[in-house]
Parts: C-alpha cells; sequence; structure tokens
C-alpha cells in the first residue's frame, strides 16, 4: 500500500514537472516571437552604396543634385523616407523625396513623392538615376567628384540617420523637373531609365 502512494506520488510530480516545463518551453517562445510597434518604432534603416551626382559647377548662384543609394529595412513594419537636411554650407533647402515619372507627352520629368519613399518591411529600396532619389535644391557651393557630403535623412518612424556620400559624375541623367507633373503619372521603368 505504501509502494502504491510512493509511486502516485511520484507520477503526480513528474506530470507537474513535465508540465510546466512544457509552459515555460511555450512562454519562452512566445516571447521570441512576440512583435511590438514600440521595438520598431527604434528600428533605423542601414543603408549601402549612398552617393551624390557631382556638382561641378554651379548655375545662376545655385545648383541642385540628389542622392542615391540602397536603404533596408530589418522591422516588421514598413519605413517611410522622408527626406533630410544638409551641412547649411551646402543647403538650408530641406532635402525632398524625389521620382522620375513618364508624363502625358511620353517625357521623362522629376517630381517630388509627397508621402515619401517606402522600404518594405523585411526588404530594401534602391535610389537611382532615373527613378527615386532625394533631391537637393540651392547648392551654395559646387561638389566636385570624390567630395564627401553628410546628410540626415528622416524616416517615418521618428528616426534619422547621418549618411556620408560620396560624389560620383555620370555621364547622363538629365531628366526635367516639372512641378506641375501629373500627380498619378507612372514611376519610370527602372530598365529603361538606368542611368548611373
Amino acid at each position: 500500500m505504501t509502494m502504491t502512494i510512493i509511486a502516485k506520488r511520484t507520477l503526480a510530480f513528474a506530470t507537474l514537472t513535465m508540465a510546466a516545463l512544457a509552459l515555460a518551453g511555450c512562454t519562452s517562445a512566445a516571447a521570441v516571437s512576440t512583435h511590438t510597434p514600440e521595438a520598431d518604432a527604434a528600428v533605423v534603416p542601414t543603408f549601402t552604396d549612398v552617393w551624390v551626382k557631382a556638382a561641378p559647377e554651379l548655375m545662376g548662384g545655385t545648383g541642385m543634385t540628389a542622392l542615391f543609394g540602397v536603404f533596408e529595412n530589418p522591422s516588421h513594419d514598413d519605413i517611410t523616407i522622408l527626406g533630410g537636411t544638409a551641412d547649411a554650407a551646402l543647403t538650408t533647402t530641406k532635402l525632398d523625396t524625389h521620382e522620375v515619372v513618364q508624363n502625358d507627352a511620353g517625357e521623362m520629368v522629376m517630381q517630388e513623392k509627397k508621402d515619401g519613399i517606402v522600404i518594405p518591411a523585411h526588404g530594401s529600396v534602391t535610389l537611382k538615376p532615373g527613378s527615386y532619389h532625394i533631391m537637393f535644391w540651392d547648392l551654395k557651393k559646387p561638389i566636385a567628384v570624390g567630395d564627401t557630403i553628410t546628410i540626415t535623412v528622416n524616416f517615418s518612424n521618428g528616426t534619422s540617420a547621418t549618411v556620408d556620400a560620396v560624389a560620383r559624375d555620370i555621364a547622363n541623367a538629365n531628366e526635367t523637373y516639372d512641378p506641375k507633373a501629373d500627380t498619378g503619372a507612372t514611376p519610370a521603368p527602372s530598365s529603361t531609365m538606368n542611368m548611373g
């Protein structure tokens, strides 16, 4: 009889221990996979191959250029590039997000992308000539090939990143700027507009 009580108690203890271990394992697995928007709010997108188009001469005392590169988003939520700022010695004008689109006349024109450039969750976006880019306006000084330009890029989740971009020379990327371009225009296919 004593043996039966000991066996039952041992079996009950073993069952409780296994249940507790199984529950702890589930809790720990759930904690690892839990996603919170607050965690993504602190995620700063990463960037590679960031550069600007050289602007070796100013026309009429001012100039413009653009920033290009690959921006990656490791978070669970889309993050949008909103634009940025540059050193006041280069320009005091806010840097805008832009795209190149085909207008109703079939011409490739540049226009502001007012809602920013989306970097998809766990994905990337490439800013390149003839497509998406961050636009610099009202340059106060030339940018020679090889110069390094430092800018701050701002994102929709409230973060920002300091980016050092080296100036490159490219043969073309001579699309025109049309501030009244049709906002419903389609972005240029990258295969036909890769000018870099």
